[in-house]
């Protein structure tokens, strides 16, 4: 058996998380949201030293009675390798390692097809913030865009 190094463990686990999240992302696209979480499971390991966790929430309108907006595309430039996409409800999840702090961007790429054309919005999160998610989960709400 070869004995690797603290610095090749690291590297090895990164790959894999970058290969896991990337096949969970394209499965999940698959699977309807309502199933998420129950049949399928919790999601990936969080791994030996707890070090990722999860960033959820729902993406809506901030029309009067807030309709939930699918197809926003959801990444954190520099942390996540895949583009995750809110589902038909508007959720979103993120499966990050831990920062201090985290700089999410909403993007409308299939823009009319959603229910009209929406704004980009950039949301910062701390830690903090990022970790009271699992009971409280991220609401965005964006801006049509009238350009």
């Amino acid at each position: 058996m070869i004995k690797l190094s603290e610095k090749s463990r690291k590297i090895l686990r990164a790959i894999y998380r970058g290969i896991g999240a990337s096949a969970l992302s394209l499965s999940l696209t698959a699977c309807p949201p309502v199933f998420w979480g129950g049949m399928y499971g919790p999601g990936p390991d969080p791994g030996p030293d707890d070090e990722n966790l999860t960033i959820r929430g729902y993406v809506r309108s901030n029309e009067n009675n807030k309709p939930p907006i699918k197809g926003i595309a959801i990444v954190i430039p520099g942390v996540t390798n895949y583009i995750s996409e809110s589902y038909i409800h508007g959720e979103f999840y993120l499966y990050v390692p831990k920062l201090d702090n985290y700089t999410i961007i909403f993007t409308d790429v299939d823009k009319e097809n959603n229910g009209g054309l929406f704004k980009q919005h950039i949301h910062e999160l701390t830690l903090e913030e990022a970790l009271k998610l699992n009971d409280d989960p991220l609401i965005i709400e964006l801006e049509k865009d009238t350009d």
